[in-house]
């Protein structure tokens, strides 16, 4: 199987019942599940600096024997491009100036933000009104119908046929190309490619040039993760005025056009602001609030409360640096840099108050850093940090000197807390992979574990700590019958002259120790107790070949 760098335990509960599994990931992922009340379908949403943000539900995530997710699908309901064109015929009232738009909206009730406005047209309240021209569907596939090489030989440009719903990093399937060779060369564009500049205008994508060449006849291209369309339908939506609201009209089936003759009445577009997340979107959280949290580039940006789908520019703020992870403490969301940490706090996404925290602090660590529950802890160059609401503090510091935490190579860490212990695996500097753990509670000792893994995480429901290795996952500590040997070193110790210790003073939750197997001794005890025959420690005491030359009935005691 393939290697789990990121897992998540999903948990769907319907009518009662309740339905779990791991979700895994081949990259560093950040998941999190739904925050809509009565939500029947089990949505959840992640993201990854390898791929736009996604989601699924559990129907179409869990299906079939895994490895799960099964199926997903890019995050947010991508807005309609082409603006419609309206025209009115007839009537008989007074004279009306109009525009009209419209919106996606699937069967999990998420609409998109609208369309281009119309432009103005006037003509009588009672006519005929018709707006055509409409996309009736975001395009997760098209044909392929030519090639161009970009000079400097590293790059292809395809002309498609439809531009519209794709953006740079967009990962595409090519597919069905017919292909003849170049200069006795067989060359195969067909497969998975992310694109490096879109041409809204010609309809032309580029990708890397493939490891040959090759003269495309035809194709196809298909969105490597689709949006979902499931149930789509299109709202309608017209202004009465040039300064009003746009007014609800009608839901209808994807139509290319529409017409009617009475005027909207209904409520104002609620989605008037809302976009797609951001395609580099990665390390969303949840928020108290109900609002999604990540991070773009130097962005702090926020979904809408509830609609995790939405995410308008006013929800996003920028900032000097580049982030590195987030967390949240309280209504705050916390955002570790290549430099200071910052702090935004506030109830409403789209009015956040943004501070810089006084400490340098750096996180050196993306995967190094995990939320505590009021803050988030990580790892810096001069040791294990908590930022919370209340500013950033180290919290090793009487653990660690400065070369002994740089010999740990945080940069290194990738962490999970559990039980009020900080689990890190790492690479030493010049060492093998091995797990860290820290007691924050009680920050008096270090644990060093000889075991590693390709991902570590808490799961919330079962209370445990869980690791994975290879394409399997174990539960840790699952059982006192596989406790390791311990050696306990305490830190160096400068005397301020000679002395000769003497005693020592232990402190231990004595709860947890194993007793020691006494089994064998304790057999051989006896057996030596009941003589000579029983041991069979004298010449010809048993038959021949019944014991080895010099052998016993004693036991070997290791």
């Amino acid at each position: 199987a393939d290697s789990i760098r990121s897992m998540w335990r999903y948990r769907h509960t319907v009518d009662g019942s309740i339905q779990e599994c791991w979700l895994t990931f081949a990259d560093d992922t950040n998941v999190v599940g739904s925050m809509i009340a009565d939500e029947a379908r089990g949505r959840v949403y992640w993201t990854s600096e390898a791929h736009e943000p996604r989601t699924s539900f559990w129907s179409a995530a869990v299906s079939g024997s895994g490895p799960y997710p099964v199926t997903a699908y890019q995050l947010g309901v991508p807005l309609p491009k082409a603006a419609g064109t309206v025209s009115a015929v007839g009537g008989v009232g007074s004279n009306v100036t109009r525009s009209y738009t419209y919106t996606f909206v699937n069967d999990l009730g998420e609409e998109s933000g609208p369309a281009p406005a119309s432009a103005l047209v006037t003509n009588k309240v009672d006519a005929t009104w018709t707006i055509s021209g409409m996309d009736t569907a975001p395009a997760n596939g098209g044909a392929v119908t030519s090639r161009t090489n970009v000079p400097g030989g590293t790059v292809v440009r395809l002309a498609v046929t439809n531009t519209k719903w794709i953006t740079v990093g967009t990962r595409l399937l090519i597919a069905g190309v017919a292909q003849a060779s170049v200069f006795g060369l067989g060359r195969d564009i067909n497969g998975q490619h992310k694109v490096l500049a879109v041409d809204t205008v010609g309809n032309t994508i580029d990708i890397a040039l493939p490891p040959q060449n090759a003269i495309i006849v035809a194709g196809t291209w298909a969105l490597e993760y689709p949006f979902y369309t499931g149930g789509l339908k299109m709202r309608i939506y017209h202004t009465s005025g040039t300064g009003a609201a746009f007014l609800f009209l009608a839901e209808i089936s994807p139509a290319a056009s529409y017409n009617h003759t009475t005027p909207a009445s209904g409520e104002p577009i609620p989605t008037l602001n809302s976009l797609p997340p951001p395609p580099k979107l990665k390390c969303i959280i949840a928020m108290p609030n109900g609002c999604l949290c990540g991070i773009n580039e130097n962005e702090v940006c926020f979904s809408e409360p509830y609609l995790p789908y939405s995410w308008p520019i006013a929800n996003r703020y920028s900032f000097v640096g580049k982030g590195v992870a987030v967390g949240s403490s309280g209504n705050s969301a916390i955002v570790l840099t290549e430099g200071f940490p910052i702090m935004l706090t506030g109830s409403d996404p789209e009015s956040m108050s943004m501070t810089t925290m006084e400490t340098y602090a750096p996180c050196v660590s993306k995967r190094g850093a995990v939320n505590v529950g009021g803050g988030i802890l990580y790892p810096s160059h001069d040791g294990l940090w908590l930022a919370t609401a209340s500013g950033a503090v180290i919290k090793s510091r009487g653990l660690f000197r400065m070369d002994e935490w740089k010999a740990l190579a945080p940069e290194t860490f990738e962490a999970e807390f559990h039980d009020g212990q900080y689990y890190a695996v790492h690479t030493p500097v010049g060492g093998k992979k091995q797990m860290l753990v820290l007691d924050i509670v009680e920050l008096d000792s270090v644990v060093t574990v000889d075991d590693t893994a390709d991902a570590i995480a808490r799961n919330d429901y079962d209370g445990s700590l869980y690791t994975a290795k290879g394409g399997n996952i174990y539960k840790f500590d699952a059982s006192d019958e596989g406790r390791y040997f311990s050696e306990w070193t305490s830190v160096e110790v400068q005397a301020d002259q000679p002395r000769n210790f003497s005693h020592a003073q232990v402190h231990a939750d004595w709860r947890q120790a194993v007793p020691i197997d006494t089994s064998i001794y304790d057999a051989n005890v006896a057996l030596i107790a009941a003589g000579a025959d029983a041991v069979n420690g004298y010449m010809i005491g048993s038959e021949f070949n019944d014991f080895e030359i010099n052998g016993s009935n004693l036991q070997h005691y290791e």
